[in-house]
């Protein structure tokens, strides 16, 4: 067992004295946004999320939210995690440790330690940084040019070695890219000159307006479509499968419960969207997704992403479908996400009212 991992395997029994040693050593608190600071170099910006942001006060119960503890050098010594979804309660605890070029994290949950981080900085900067957790290790080594960094090379057990490459212009960041085993991955791409998110959601909506039909010609149904759903996860919009379902079959599941007829993992058809320009995709993708980093309070990416795609189900209800496949009188188009907490405002998002009361009357709202 490394020095780490036997240190971690002790903390159960440290919780009250490191709570004790690090929070004597606040000078002042303050409220930050989610996710709030880490010391590790683009741990944040690899994911595609920006820094938190101090907050003059404690925002909504209903919110993600950390409260951090400076000791007088300005040094975070106490994070403090409170979760929206436990309705404002504190459920995860940080301490960090100081000595010099050492720093030490502590992290604990309502149910004992999560993990424990050791990071080794020289001339001011972090040179590498290991880690030990409930379910794993690992260890992260940095470079850096002229004091930016250039190069991550990452090793967690389980996992193959990966190394992230750097690239900084006058303007700051510029790419991340990840290789894996010879396999490339961009994490991060600052978008091109005169790039514009409104205009690249446009041509995907374009784009989804033309691949829908054609992905649906290909499925197998028992009868004539009574709906196609395009399904998503709310953390991100762009990524669907397009399903459908027969009136027979939306009846069957209406049965059980009405909601369940608009519940695309229900439905027994069901296949991919084929969709040209990965490239363009994966810059919208990234730039909804730092939207959402930008101001989590509104998770203005994923709403955005949201109308776009009831912007294609709109059009794509007033398409002709009679070359596609045979469809029923009420045939919908809607998006909705698998756990159908967008569904109601989707649908009143793209469809009419009159449409809507008809669904009312079939008993599916």
């Amino acid at each position: 067992m490394s020095g780490l991992a036997a240190r971690f395997a002790q903390l159960a029994d440290e919780y009250d004295s490191r709570r004790t040693a690090a929070t004597s050593l606040v000078a002042r608190w303050e409220w930050y946004a989610w996710p709030g600071l880490d010391l590790r170099p683009l741990h944040f910006e690899r994911e595609l999320l920006k820094p938190g942001h101090p907050l003059a006060v404690r925002p909504p119960l209903d919110r993600d939210v950390l409260r951090i503890g400076f000791d007088a050098e300005a040094r975070v010594v106490v994070v403090e995690e409170y979760s929206g979804f436990l309705h404002g309660r504190r459920h995860q605890e940080m301490f960090l440790r100081h000595h010099g070029d050492l720093v030490e994290a502590a992290r604990f949950g309502a149910d004992g330690p999560v993990h424990l981080h050791e990071y080794r900085f020289s001339d001011g900067l972090m040179r590498a940084a290991e880690t030990t957790a409930r379910h794993g290790s690992g260890r992260e080594s940095y470079t850096y040019a002229e004091g930016r960094i250039s190069r991550v090379e990452i090793a967690y057990a389980g996992r193959a070695p990966s190394v992230l490459t750097v690239a900084h212009d006058e303007r700051g960041l510029v790419r991340i890219a990840e290789v894996t085993d010879g396999r490339t991955l961009v994490r991060y791409e600052r978008p091109p000159a005169g790039f514009d998110l409104d205009t690249a959601c446009r041509r995907i909506e374009d784009m989804l307006c033309a691949r829908v039909p054609d992905a649906v010609a290909g499925l197998a149904l028992d009868g004539p479509a009574d709906c196609v759903a395009l399904s998503y996860h709310r953390s991100d919009p762009l990524t669907l499968e397009v399903h459908a379902a027969t009136g027979d079959e939306r009846a069957a599941l209406a049965a059980v419960e009405p909601s369940v007829a608009w519940s695309p993992a229900d439905f027994e058809a069901a296949t991919d969207v084929l969709l040209d320009d990965v490239d363009a995709i994966r810059l919208v993708r990234q730039e909804l997704a730092l939207h959402d980093a930008a101001d989590l309070d509104v998770r203005a990416g994923s709403e955005r992403g949201r109308r776009l795609l009831c912007a294609v189900a709109t059009r794509l209800n007033r398409h002709d479908w009679s070359s596609t496949l045979p469809v029923t009188d009420d045939f919908v188009v809607y998006p909705t996400d698998l756990e159908l907490v967008d569904l109601e405002r989707n649908l009143a998002d793209c469809l009419t009212p009159d449409r809507l009361a008809r669904f009312r009357d079939r008993g599916l709202l």
